[in-house]
């Protein structure tokens, strides 16, 4: 998988599984390893939604469309 727009959405749906797993086991018989499991699960969501934003440009999208970062991300350039 290495088509950056796919990329999210495969550590988002490889978090989900890793969690629902996780929380499976804990219900069976909980060791250490189904809390090493919920970890990467949530280590894989956090990640997935990192790498969405880095490819379209934040919560707002206004760093790739203005090529700007920072509070002033929005604001004109004021050029006559």
């Amino acid at each position: 998988m290495n088509d950056p727009k796919n990329r999210p959405l495969m550590y988002l749906i490889a978090g989900i599984v890793a969690i629902g797993a996780a929380l499976y086991f804990m219900t069976r018989d909980a060791s250490i390893f189904d809390w090493f499991i919920l970890a990467m699960g949530i280590v894989s969501i956090i990640k997935g939604v990192q790498e969405y934003w880095q490819v379209h440009g934040g919560v707002s999208g206004r760093q790739r469309k203005t090529g700007k970062t920072g509070p002033d991300a929005g604001a004109p350039d004021n050029k006559a």
